[in-house]
């Protein structure tokens, strides 16, 4: 049943024309999760970048465990798009954060845009901007807005095509159908500011390491910084929920780290734009060594 909220079983169902059904949830046993993840199985291939099926099931297991975490309202899902026959066309993981209206400027809602997809065969229509509306629509009345609310601000992480190596470059290239530097230019032109924060994302789990070679982006923030108690907010709920699956943030050494950073910081963390640098990664012969794509963005600023 379509319903613009939640039903009492956590399930979401939208039509959103030219035959196409959006849904979602955030229930462990659910089958949409396997539907889901067939596809992100398809899609994303690095080794400290991928996430289990365990991994998104317990994720989703804790949810009303970490409804109030933190003080803040959050809920975790998986969303899949699918045409009339029922073919998986593109999905979505987030984690909805209610941070509420006490930082001036910034949206109420912040989305962990963990991971989205669409299948190769169904690019060209314009689906991650679809995909991208409807996260923030569901983000907002899943957690504290209506759906008529401004856009949640939305946290992406990308591969960074100047820390990967050759080799990671070639095969995330070959198995996502995408190089690196259009796929950053995507979402370059979906809105996506660089975050100039020393971005580290905590291991997914005890068998994975830290990813530092990740560009940090948001979009839907208005002007050219972030309050660093914003960032702070959205970066604890990620890590406690997303990444370390209900552990403690603070107690980790790498999402601790940048806790720290950010609760005595005293100015805005500053936003950079990204196309300006995706279109000069274009024009250079080889790829700049010894440098992040945030460095590079910040020399062309």
């Amino acid at each position: 049943m379509a319903n613009d909220g939640f039903s009492d079983d956590e399930q979401w169902t939208r039509a959103i024309g030219d035959g196409l059904t959006l849904r979602a949830t955030e229930r462990p046993d659910s089958q949409l999760l396997d539907h889901f993840f067939a596809g992100y199985d398809r899609a994303f291939v690095l080794p400290d970048e991928r996430e289990t099926v365990e991994g998104f099931r317990a994720c989703l297991a804790i949810n009303p465990a970490s409804r109030h975490r933190f003080g803040r309202v959050h809920r975790e899902l998986v969303m899949t798009v699918d045409d009339a026959e029922g073919v998986l066309l593109g999905g979505a993981n987030f984690l909805a954060t209610c941070i509420g209206e006490n930082v001036a400027g910034h949206p109420p809602v912040a989305v962990a845009l963990n991971y989205v997809f669409v299948e190769p065969a169904s690019r060209g229509r314009g689906l991650a901007r679809r995909l991208r509306d409807e996260v923030g629509r569901l983000a907002n009345i899943a957690v504290c807005a209506p759906a008529q609310a401004p856009p949640p601000a939305l946290f992406i992480e990308q591969n960074d095509p100047l820390r990967l190596t050759d080799t990671e470059y070639a095969a995330d290239t070959a198995h996502a159908g995408i190089d690196q530097v259009d796929r950053l230019a995507i979402w370059a032109r979906l809105g996506a500011q660089l975050i100039d924060f020393a971005y580290v994302q905590p291991a997914l789990s005890a068998d994975q390491d830290s990813d530092d070679g990740l560009a940090y982006a948001v979009m839907n923030v208005r002007g050219d910084g972030l309050d660093p108690a914003y960032l702070r907010a959205h970066l604890e709920s990620f890590f406690g929920i997303s990444v370390m699956k209900g552990g403690e943030p603070e107690a980790d050494p790498v999402a601790g780290a940048q806790l720290h950073a950010l609760e005595t910081r005293l100015y805005p963390v500053k936003l950079l734009p990204m196309l300006p640098a995706v279109e000069a990664l274009r024009s250079v012969p080889a790829r700049p060594q010894g440098i992040s794509l945030r460095a590079f963005a910040r020399a062309l600023t």
